[in-house]
């Protein structure tokens, strides 16, 4: 079993997403930042989920914490973040979470999924079956007032995070690209100036 956050598990390793009430905000459970095995090694274990693998399974909340955290999570004790962004702002994309207990947007300051609706709203995000197979979709979003290409290249570098964090906990992931975009816009209820970057979709085999 690979170490990254085996010592924060505990009593939470047997709650999996799907098991998470309904209609409110959820406080995840503080990342666990160390251990894990070393980044040559998850390089070289990093990889995509094939359409073969899916439907995957549930992942704890635990495991969730971890992988927002390595996408867009404080470092050097609150002075950065763990990939750059533009001018050492502070996040300019937001992760959306769906999963069966409903549509939440990730608010990485205060480690909490803040409820956008109770609807899953899966199937609805891509034209793709495997969307609708993965027990969590992450929705990376940018915005106008920052330029596309800082955007797009912030959303790169905190979808290669989770696929390096995923590797060391033994957790699948896929990047996706394809995606229904009016959909979207309507169920995550974005602005005029917010776009749909890209998915991730996560689980395990």
């Amino acid at each position: 079993m690979p170490t990254f956050g085996k010592t924060c598990l505990g009593l939470l390793a047997a709650l999996a997403i799907s098991s998470t009430a309904a209609g409110a905000d959820i406080a995840l459970p503080a990342p666990v930042t160390q251990g894990g095995e070393g980044i040559f090694t998850v390089l070289n274990a990093r990889h995509s989920a094939l359409p073969s693998d899916f439907p995957l399974k549930s992942i704890t909340m635990q495991e969730l914490s971890n992988l927002l955290w390595a996408a867009t999570g404080q470092n050097r004790n609150g002075n950065g973040w763990t990939v750059p962004f533009a001018m050492h702002r502070a996040p300019y994309n937001t992760i959306y979470v769906l999963m069966d207990s409903g549509t939440y947007r990730y608010d990485w300051q205060k480690n909490r999924l803040e409820e956008i609706s109770s609807h899953d709203v899966r199937r609805n995000a891509g034209p793709q079956r495997i969307v609708g197979e993965s027990p969590v979709v992450l929705v990376f979003v940018g915005q106008d007032g920052t330029a596309r290409e800082y955007a797009d290249i912030a959303a790169g570098a905190m979808t290669q995070n989770i696929y390096l964090a995923a590797a060391s906990l033994g957790i699948e992931g896929r990047f996706v690209i394809t995606m229904n975009e009016n959909a979207l816009r309507q169920e995550l209820k974005l602005k005029t100036e917010e776009y749909p970057v890209n998915l991730m979709l996560i689980g395990k085999k």
